[in-house]
């Protein structure tokens, strides 16, 4: 079976692809990784998708994968691996970040991958709603569109590498986004945006937890129906408190890396993930 290109034509047979390994059929977040990157894909003899793997490119500095899937009916045949080394080859030797599932760790472990961090998925319904809170000298407020691009330098000093596009996508998307504000200054910012009929809040981005703190509160505040931030664990105090909310904490999903033992960019700075598919 031949790989090739996918292109937005094939979204339905990505989600019906999708909904084969029990995924969620998330349109809006394959339509934008399709948008801003590349996919590959392999079409079944039966009809459909056999398999896909995205690609989205951050500059020339790193790239994520994701939704790396097989079709129940053609595992153990190496169309894994294949996707994925088409996808390696299309990046090049630069870092390469994914999320790993159980099933699909092994097949990293092989191409190289290591582990360089995890994240938690905090998922539910508010049980309450935070309360405001303050930071000195630190003013949270709407984003405009014109704090995009400090927004963007601060995320790629976060990240490792430049996000703008990506940015500005779920920006544009967001039902909310925020910046925290000291002395003239963009320290930190936030977006929620829809996926089905959850919110995902992220990427949160600040220079320190406490500001973090804050601009979660403004973004989770008045939040109906579910909810998802995904968490690095070494943000404990974070963690417990988005708990304490009533978000349950999922078992931990590891990070991992090809060219690189670690994660690029200034991590203590990364309070919240976009989504395990972005990287």
């Amino acid at each position: 079976m031949r790989i090739r290109r996918l292109t937005l034509d094939d979204l339905p047979a990505c989600l019906a692809l999708a909904v084969k390994r029990d995924w969620a059929p998330e349109e809006l977040k394959w339509r934008m990784i399709l948008e801003l990157g590349t996919g590959f894909g392999v079409d079944a003899p039966e009809g459909g998708l056999a398999g896909t793997v995205l690609i989205t490119p951050y500059g020339r500095e790193a790239a994520s994968i994701g939704m790396m899937v097989v079709s129940p009916s053609h595992e153990r045949q190496g169309l894994g691996r294949r996707l994925m080394e088409q996808a390696l080859e299309h990046i090049g030797p630069i870092p390469t970040l994914l999320f790993a599932t159980d099933q699909g760790r092994p097949l990293y472990e092989k191409l190289g991958f290591v582990q360089v961090g995890e994240v938690v998925k905090h998922l539910g319904r508010l049980a309450r709603q935070p309360e405001e809170v303050a930071v000195a000298d630190t003013r949270v407020r709407a984003m405009t569109g014109e704090e995009l691009d400090a927004a963007a330098t601060l995320d790629a000093d976060a990240f490792g590498a430049p996000r703008r596009e990506l940015l500005q996508a779920l920006h544009r998307m967001a039902h909310r986004a925020l910046v925290a504000e000291r002395g003239g200054h963009v320290v930190g910012y936030g977006l929620a945006w829809p996926n089905l009929d959850s919110t995902m809040v992220g990427p949160l981005i600040a220079r320190e937890e406490p500001i973090a703190r804050s601009l979660l509160a403004g973004l989770l505040r008045g939040l109906e129906g579910t909810v998802r931030v995904d968490i690095p664990p070494r943000f404990t105090g974070l963690s417990e408190w988005v708990a304490g909310l009533g978000l349950e904490r999922n078992v931990p999903a590891p990070m991992m890396q090809l060219h690189g033992t670690r994660a690029p960019g200034r991590r203590e700075y990364l309070h919240a993930i976009a989504a395990q598919a972005l990287g």
